[in-house]
């Protein structure tokens, strides 16, 4: 054989050789199929890292599947990858319902709820899958909230529930969507806490308007009804939905269900020597009185003198908890509050009577609070701009600090705050400084001049404020009211907490303090709803009737507590006010509002 002949015998091998490993290397490469189902198995297995290998192979593959782009798409989404899907959603024209649902996350992601809302607005849930329809429906509840539409955030929890089998959790989402990790997802149980929590945010007024609207399935009118009823929280307007209802997941959050019949033994900490003990007295009139009017219940107060600086305090503390109590209320006062939270923890829960930085709750007649409601108030009515008037003292700056907080926050401006002499009687001159009378003098004085004629001018308040703030009590009250009457000031809006209250009979005081707005419980205003439903009249109030009332409260709290904090925003019309429980662990007093007119009292509209 000659040598050109195996040159050409080689060259010829090397071909088939190479030829052969080409064959070998595309036989070991997945097909289309292969790729598709290796993928789809991950990712329903929820490894995402691995399926999204796959399913890029099969839609390299086969650019044009539809259930390769979803589970593509929603793989990068679990693994918080956003750029490539949008890089994916920009190059291909394909869209089906589920890849819109994993845009709307998207946008959710980044802060974009509303539109999150608009991109999903008109996908009909018929047209999801039967998994992505609790993904739709989550996507719609979450970002409602996030816009404060509660009534539609409940609506769309209870269409998760009715997708959601009981003890399972809903399909994975990603975690800054649900607020938790994609594995501790929400049972069926925190699904129905968050319809809870949303429908006690939707007023009276709307759920009226749903009771009985066909549009809404019968186990969303059974939420609807429970939370119109306040899911029985005065104990009594519950029973008529139960007989409707028993069968109903709203039941479980009733009060009469949650273990209010259950007697507790309760320890009462109060200073009763000391500064503080006509104040603890009144208090511990108002829980035995509560407790004498609990037919069948009659809960066991145990009470124990903290002292009057807490000296008794951690004595009183311990005792409580080695002598089997299920409840501590108290202490009262701040020295005694300081003390308990540097204590070892109780080993029950503990409910604060006075304001404190402590892991226990706190139900208080706090002055601040107050402040917080009449700012609120005031931005209810349409003043945005307003003036502080208070006492130069400790508690004037407390309440004109919280008040102007509020206030700011939402949305109002403060244009000016002064403070005056508890012992001065005539505030003529500062009060004409912040009303703007002393400008108002000067520009006429100023125009006389310059036309060189006698003009008959009248000071006018400045027109940058639309209403008053008065942090007072009553005795500065009676003072400033009318001052600023004097100083044309008469046509503006004047609010205050209840603390200028003196009584329904003080026609003096109440004459002086014409057309004053303020905010009051309402066993002050004595409204007609509290002598329809209290076993006793409140002509027999003979203690302060606001601690009474304070007191009256903290032994409904008792029955209650475990209630409210399932229920979170769960209401108790009290004697002190109409109470819920903040998420923070506070209890809240929402007041009633009454103005004075021609020496009465008169209740105004919430």
């Amino acid at each position: 054989m000659t040598r050109k002949l195996l040159k050409s015998v080689a060259v010829l091998w090397v071909l088939v050789l190479l030829t052969a490993c080409g064959a070998g290397q595309q036989n070991t490469r997945p097909s289309s199929d292969a790729a598709k189902r290796n993928g789809l198995e991950l990712y329903q297995a929820q490894n995402y890292f691995a399926a999204t290998e796959w399913l890029t192979q099969a839609w390299d593959n086969n650019p044009n599947d539809p259930e390769v782009l979803v589970a593509l798409l929603d793989s990068w989404l679990q693994l918080g990858e956003s750029l490539p899907i949008w890089k994916l959603l920009h190059e291909t024209p394909l869209e089906t319902p589920e890849t819109r649902v994993i845009q709307a996350e998207l946008s959710q992601l980044n802060g974009q709820c509303e539109q999150a809302l608009s991109m999903t607005a008109d996908i009909g849930i018929e047209a999801l899958l039967a998994f992505w329809q609790p993904r739709y429906w989550q996507l719609q509840a979450t970002c409602q909230e996030q816009q404060r539409a509660y009534f539609a955030a409940a609506l769309a929890w209870i269409a998760v529930a009715e997708l959601t089998p009981e003890n399972e959790p809903v399909g994975v989402v990603p975690e800054a969507i649900t607020d938790t990790k994609p594995d501790q997802m929400p049972g069926l149980q925190g699904i129905h806490d968050r319809i809870v929590r949303n429908l006690l945010q939707v007023d009276d007024a709307a759920l009226i308007l749903a009771l009985g609207d066909p549009q809404y399935s019968p186990t969303a009118q059974g939420w609807i009804e429970a939370a119109y009823v306040n899911f029985g929280a005065d104990g009594v307007s519950g029973q008529n939905w139960l007989m409707q209802w028993s069968d109903h997941p709203a039941s479980q959050y009733f009060l009469d269900l949650n273990r209010i019949n259950r007697k507790q033994t309760v320890a009462v900490l109060l200073p009763f020597s000391g500064r503080f003990a006509d104040v603890a007295k009144a208090i511990q009139t108002g829980l035995l009185t509560a407790a004498t009017s609990d037919f069948g219940n009659q809960n066991k107060l145990v009470f124990y003198d903290t002292g009057s600086q807490g000296e008794n305090l951690a004595a009183s503390w311990f005792s409580a908890q080695e002598n089997g109590s299920d409840l501590i209320i108290g202490p009262l006062d701040k020295t005694s509050i300081e003390a308990a939270v540097k204590l070892p923890a109780a080993t029950m829960p503990v409910v604060l009577l006075n304001q404190a930085e402590s892991p226990y709750f706190q139900f208080t007649l706090s002055p601040e609070g107050e402040a917080v409601q009449v700012a609120k108030r005031m931005i209810q009515d349409g003043h945005k701009r307003v003036l502080i008037l208070a006492l130069n003292e400790p508690w004037g700056e407390r309440m004109t600090q919280a008040f102007a907080q509020a206030f700011y926050d939402l949305g109002g401006q403060i244009i000016d705050n002064s403070y005056y002499q508890a012992e001065q009687n005539d505030y003529s001159a500062q009060l004409r400084q912040t009303l703007g009378l002393v400008e108002s003098q000067l520009r006429a004085r100023n125009l006389q001049q310059f036309l060189k004629l006698n003009l008959a001018a009248e000071e006018v308040v400045r027109s940058d404020v639309d209403a008053i703030f008065l942090a007072a009590r009553p005795s500065f009250a009676r003072l400033m009211v009318p001052q600023l009457k004097f100083h044309h000031a008469a046509g503006l809006p004047v609010y205050a907490t209840s603390h200028v209250f003196a009584g329904l009979l003080n026609e003096q005081h109440n004459r002086d303090l014409q057309n004053l707005r303020f905010a009051v419980s309402p066993i002050e205003l004595q409204s007609s709803r509290l002598s329809e439903t209290l076993p006793f009249s409140l002509q027999r109030v003979q203690t302060d009737a606001k601690l009474f009332a304070f007191g009256f409260d903290a032994y409904q709290l008792i029955a209650r507590l475990e209630w409210m904090s399932r229920v979170n925003t769960g209401i108790i019309e009290g004697l002190s006010g109409r109470i819920s429980l903040g998420f923070d662990g506070d209890f809240d007093r929402e007041l009633e509002w009454a103005q004075y007119i021609d020496g009465s009292v008169i209740a105004l509209p919430k």
